[in-house]
């Protein structure tokens, strides 16, 4: 879910207030995914790209078990909330991250530590993605105009 995610922050940002805490909340999950580049020194677009969209060819896992889980959730929450009040929409955004990955097909550990895999059914970049991300894009045009 690409740019889903982001999208999402922007449109709870725009809706409830707290912009910053919510496109926090709704990014943060995928900065794993730099760690996971720099890992496998991955310096051309095109090939992060590819091995985003096509990880069990290349066996890469971009979403890593910490990242992606309810303990990841849980732990970030309590760095926000060491600094602001406002945790609950940081948490509340990682958590619909995590709900909107869980229809992608790779495996994610959202139970980590416990080896517990969950998959979706959706391709990565899928034309259901697509669509989804175009509407989402329309209704953040809706709400600032």
């Amino acid at each position: 879910m690409i740019f889903i995610h982001l999208l999402l922050g922007i449109i709870l940002g725009k809706i409830f207030g707290n912009y910053f805490f919510f496109i926090l909340g709704a990014i943060i999950p995928d900065s794993d995914h730099i760690y996971v580049i720099i890992k496998n020194k991955l310096w051309n677009f095109k090939k992060i790209i590819g091995t985003i969209k096509y990880e069990k060819r290349f066996g890469i896992k971009y979403k890593t078990p910490l990242f992606h889980s309810i303990l990841g959730l849980i732990l970030f929450s309590l760095i926000i909330y060491l600094f602001t009040a406002r945790f609950f929409y940081f948490s509340l955004a990682y958590l619909l991250h995590l709900l909107v990955d869980w229809l992608d097909i790779d495996e994610k550990f959202y139970l980590y530590p416990f080896k517990i895999k969950f998959k979706g059914f959706l391709p990565i970049w899928s034309k259901t993605e697509k669509r989804v991300t175009i509407i989402l894009i329309l209704i953040i045009i809706i709400l600032c105009v």
